[in-house]
């Protein structure tokens, strides 16, 4: 009777010992998060998606067009052809560029839009940049932020390099994503380079 009771007492710990070290295991992993990152590098992609959205600019008389272009930086990159001349006057003028999913995106774990932003200084003589960005689901906004200034602080060759980072969250699937370039008594008139855009 006593031997029962020992081998019960050792299958019992010997469980509690396998539970214990399953905890141990897998309690401490986080979910993986895919996100989303945009790929400029296949030509057969060109923009990867992204177009002007002039129905949503915002105090905007100029032009603004995108393309992709692989030679101007070095490596394929999302190129934004940016007008502000007829806009000088403006603290806020807002060409945006917009990217639609073709099917609802999750944003289960996502947290920011970030990219990099290449700007010439050569191509203005006055102003700055700010920024926005809106996350959207058909015509309901389902996240936006801001940026009072977007200041370029790297040399790359004869542009300034910008890293760019918006705080979303949401709990609910997008199917557009909107980037406002916000041009703030500028003239700036020539190309903007955007890179690792990306959801993380």
């Amino acid at each position: 009777m006593k031997s029962i009771k020992i081998c019960f007492a050792v299958i019992i710990v010997l469980i509690a010992a396998v539970l214990v070290f399953s905890c141990a295991s897998t309690g401490g992993e986080k979910p993986v998060v895919e996100g989303y990152r945009w790929n400029f590098d296949d030509p057969e992609a060109g923009t990867a998606g992204w177009a002007t959205a002039p129905d949503e600019y915002w105090d905007f008389k100029g032009t603004m067009a995108v393309s992709r272009d692989a030679t101007t930086m070095g490596k394929p990159m999302l190129r934004v052809d940016v007008d502000f001349s007829k806009d000088v006057g403006s603290w806020w003028s807002e060409p945006k560029i917009k990217y639609e999913f073709s099917e609802p995106f999750d944003m289960k774990g996502i947290t920011r839009l970030a990219f990099d932003m290449y700007i010439n200084p050569a191509n203005s003589t006055t102003g700055s940049f700010k920024g926005k960005a809106m996350l959207f689901f058909d015509k309901s906004t389902v996240a936006e932020a801001e940026l009072d200034l977007i200041l370029p602080k790297e040399e790359v060759g004869s542009y300034m390099k910008a890293t760019v980072v918006y705080r979303l969250r949401s709990s609910r699937n997008i199917n557009n994503v909107v980037i406002g370039i916000v041009g703030a008594v500028t003239n700036y008139n020539g190309p903007i380079f955007i890179d690792n855009l990306r959801l993380e």
